[in-house]
């Protein structure tokens, strides 16, 4: 039965679930919330459709944002005017998205019935929510991954030895790319981020895996957004309490606490543009965790994390950051500073998938070229 977003708690549930899956990544809390806000205090209800709600030949496509983070200052006017670039015809995401799914489905000559997200996070979820109000369709209730990824590659889809291909780019200033074939989706991506940077940032609106119903049920996680909206509600709800703050979110998820800590520093391990965040947390465990000093690794998400020397945990399992006091996801947005008290959370993979040799190979650590295998924190 499909599931019809009309109110604002259900759209806060929704965004702080998101930014808990999304692992530091895919955006803040805020940043899903402002984008789908909007259109549900103007009456306007958001469709979260089981694929089995539509036909096996209705066409679908993901619609993502491809880019890393922009440098801090933009380019001269000089710069830009030099390559004719004077006016943004795409200034917002949403349009640029919109404009991107109509260019894909017009070159393939077929009509979108639903889009799906690639990946759980707060503003990468709910920006093809949105695109699918603005075009009139459902978005699927299930995404490819169960988790942010920073990296195209690493989907379901992937597993399933299905290329991304045809996929349609769509910058701000209104270029629009149609990339036929790619010789893997790393490559893709890697596209994607040279288009990204040659169109001086701010994100390309990406739309590929154009396939049929029936042909996204085996890469989907099923059911994923409505369990953000579970989970969401837990953490909020956990947050406004007085004690027992993480009580409803491990009821849950299953979830378990890997410690708490002050954060002691923030080291960068790349300040690249229009790539990805590479930095490293180091935490030092308070509490029942005081005497252990622990890092977390990432790669624009949570992806390996140590106690002292020992690794305990890895992707493709999922680690969120919270807030102590309120519950909170945070993100790899500079939420997380020296001096900072945070609380990490683990959860097992939504998809059996990704603890098949197959998935810890795709999205485990040897994929980030970190030298050792998966690691199982529920038994590290």
């Amino acid at each position: 039965m499909a599931i019809i977003i009309s109110d604002l708690e259900t759209v806060a549930n929704l965004c702080w679930g998101l930014t808990f899956f999304g692992t530091g990544g895919g955006g803040r809390v805020e940043a899903g919330f402002d984008l789908l806000a909007p259109a549900v205090r103007a009456g306007r209800k958001l469709t979260l459709v089981d694929p089995g709600e539509l036909s096996e030949t209705d066409w679908t496509c993901w619609a993502i944002i491809v880019g890393g983070k922009d440098p801090e200052e933009p380019p001269p006017a000089h710069e830009l005017a030099a390559s004719g670039l004077h006016r943004e015809e795409f200034p917002t995401i949403v349009p640029r998205l919109v404009e991107s799914a109509k260019a894909l489905s017009e070159s393939a000559g077929i009509q979108l019935g639903a889009l799906v997200s690639m990946e759980l996070s707060s503003a990468a979820t709910a920006a093809p929510i949105l695109t699918g109000l603005e075009l009139g369709i459902p978005t699927i209730d299930g995404d490819y991954v169960g988790r942010a990824i920073p990296q195209l590659e690493l989907s379901k889809m992937e597993l399933l030895g299905k290329p991304p291909t045809p996929v349609m780019l769509v910058d701000r200033w209104g270029n629009r790319m149609l990339l036929k074939h790619a010789v893997s989706a790393a490559m893709a991506d890697r596209i994607g981020r040279m288009v990204s940077r040659a169109a001086y940032g701010r994100g390309i609106a990406t739309t590929g895996h154009l396939v049929q119903v029936r042909d996204a049920r085996p890469a989907l996680v099923s059911r994923s957004l409505s369990r953000s909206i579970a989970v969401g509600e837990s953490l909020r709800r956990g947050g406004a309490s007085k004690r027992d703050k993480l009580a409803p979110l491990l009821a849950e998820t299953g979830a378990r606490v890997i410690f708490e800590g002050d954060t002691v520093r923030v080291d960068w391990r790349s300040d690249e543009p229009y790539m990805w965040r590479e930095l490293t947390y180091q935490i030092r465990g308070t509490g029942s965790y005081a005497g252990s000093t622990y890092r977390i690794w990432i790669k624009n998400e949570h992806h390996a994390i140590w106690r002292d020397e020992t690794v305990i945990g890895t992707s493709p399992d999922i680690f969120a950051i919270l807030d102590p006091v309120t519950n909170k996801p945070l993100t790899t947005l500079g939420d997380v500073t020296p001096g900072r008290p945070v609380v990490v959370i683990g959860m097992k993979a939504l998809d059996s998938a990704w603890h098949s040799a197959a998935g810890q190979a795709l999205l485990g650590p040897r994929h980030f070229n970190l030298d050792f295998d998966y690691v199982d924190f529920e038994h590290a």
